[in-house]
């Protein structure tokens, strides 16, 4: 098997960051709001309320989705292997911290029924849940020496992590090109 050229590695690290740039600086604009607290808004009163969640879960996804990027570098994964280890420990720690404060806030917030129906609350929970496992089936497998399998789990809970990324890359160019959705917004 070939390994990809330096160029195309930097490429997807480049591109995984690329796509967790908007989620991160939105969760910043969302974590200094929450300090400030300013107005209550039907937007903002749960986060207010209970910040804890959402400050940890945009921390633990921001830390998540930029060390993961790194994560996927053959090179750096032969070069540093302790680099690597060190950086997927703490990767998989905040990924879980994401994954179970997006249940936390999925189950425990008052969300209204206009930002939330039934179908977008399944979809949450099956994705954190979905998450958490991917990653506790990552870390078992590494820790059995099962690297194959350790990468499988990871590149699956990565993926799900994107989430608020990937929806970025699908709905800008929809609303760039014929306005905002407005249906299935929340549902």
């Amino acid at each position: 098997m070939s390994t990809p050229s330096s160029p195309s590695r930097k490429l997807l690290t480049a591109l995984l960051l690329l796509l967790s740039f908007v989620p991160i600086a939105a969760g910043a604009v969302r974590v200094l709001r929450v300090a400030a607290g300013g107005e209550l808004t039907p937007d903002n009163a749960r986060f207010i309320a209970m910040p804890a969640p959402v400050v940890l879960h945009i921390v633990g996804a921001a830390i998540f989705c930029v060390l993961g990027a790194f994560q996927f570098d053959l090179a750096l994964r032969r070069q540093h292997p302790r680099l690597h280890r060190i950086g997927g420990r703490l990767a998989a720690a905040c990924g879980l911290l994401a994954a179970l404060t997006g249940l936390w806030m999925t189950a425990g917030y008052d969300i209204p029924a206009a930002m939330q129906g039934r179908l977008l609350y399944g979809v949450r929970i099956a994705v954190g849940l979905a998450m958490t496992l991917a990653l506790v089936l990552a870390v078992l497998a590494v820790l059995q020496r099962r690297m194959a399998e350790h990468q499988a789990w990871m590149v699956r809970a990565y993926a799900l992590g994107q989430g608020a990324g990937t929806q970025v890359l699908i709905l800008l160019p929809v609303t760039l090109l014929v306005g905002a959705p407005t249906f299935l917004l929340r549902d």
